[in-house]
């Protein structure tokens, strides 16, 4: 399967709102309530999405193939406040039937790319810790445990983590 990682346009918006609903739906399936996951809107997140890609405070990428659009990732300055970390990975999703062929590492080195053009040397991103195979992904990409959080996601009430990386450099893709 061969694809392409690039910068992601405001025309992408719908593909990526697309991803993102649908990601949402498998990776959080037993994890969020299915009414929650059930009422997920993709012109809701299309109209976030584009809003986003407007405002360039964020660095979104896409991985597309021939089909299309199967991944996207996003970061940028860290949001919350965490000490010790200037960059952040937003958010990184892969279409079930796409993962396992490469395009979270090459979303992930994108990003980084953009976070070393703003001239950030370090990131942290943050998982629901029941999401096993998202931590894996993490841990092999070199992330070490920073802390843990609770986070309210509809009516859910869970916990999140954290990983970081104290210098970019320190990925292993």
């Amino acid at each position: 399967m061969v694809s392409l990682v690039r910068s992601a346009q405001l025309d992408d918006a719908t593909a990526i709102a697309r991803v993102h609903v649908a990601t949402w739906r498998s990776a959080y399936r037993g994890l969020l309530p299915d009414e929650f996951l059930a009422s997920l809107s993709q012109s809701h997140y299309e109209e976030r999405w584009r809003r986003s890609l407007q405002d360039n405070q964020a660095r979104v990428y896409v991985a597309e193939h021939a089909e299309g659009v199967v991944g996207f990732a996003s970061g940028g300055r860290e949001r919350a406040g965490e000490s010790g970390y200037a960059g952040e990975l937003y958010a990184i999703y892969v279409l079930e039937e796409a993962q396992g062929h490469g395009h979270g590492r090459r979303l992930v080195q994108a990003v980084v790319s953009g976070l070393r053009e703003m001239r950030l040397a370090d990131m942290i991103v943050w998982v629901l810790r029941d999401n096993g195979s998202a931590r894996g992904f993490y841990e092999r990409l070199g992330g070490v445990y920073v802390r843990s959080q609770p986070i309210s996601i509809g009516s859910a009430q869970l916990e999140e983590v954290s990983y970081g990386w104290k210098s970019l450099d320190d990925l292993r893709y």
